[in-house]
């Protein structure tokens, strides 16, 4: 069974705006990188909006001062099932509306997804 990651930046709760929720397969997922900065981390996806091969859309995480390598190992397990099955198959990565994160140094996302050229 395809897992899929969630991930939520609105606090309020509504879904006002695009690209305030995705939920993206996991086989989407390309991978991590540092983004430059002590607190945040990026994770890359093939665009969700039908670009083509080479798009990708990118997920800011906001994390705890120098923790990317704990953050990505969490992640990394979520999605390989190796600690916490999600029986349902969808692993919440950053729900910043009910404060629910894959991992506890997780504090914030920011979605940007492509857009259609």
């Amino acid at each position: 069974m395809e897992k899929y990651l969630y991930f939520m930046e609105q606090t309020d709760g509504e879904f006002d705006a695009a690209q305030d929720a995705v939920m993206y397969p996991a086989s989407s997922f390309k991978g991590f990188s540092a983004s430059g900065t002590t607190t945040t981390l990026l994770l890359h996806f093939h665009g969700i909006l039908g670009q083509d091969e080479d798009a990708h859309d990118v997920v800011t995480l906001t994390i705890t001062e120098n923790k990317q390598k704990e953050v990505m190992t969490a992640i990394a397990q979520a999605i390989t099932g190796a600690k916490s099955p999600h029986s349902d198959g969808v692993i919440v990565v950053a729900d910043d509306t009910n404060s629910v994160y894959a991992d506890s140094r997780i504090t914030a996302c920011a979605i940007a997804a492509t857009a259609v050229d």
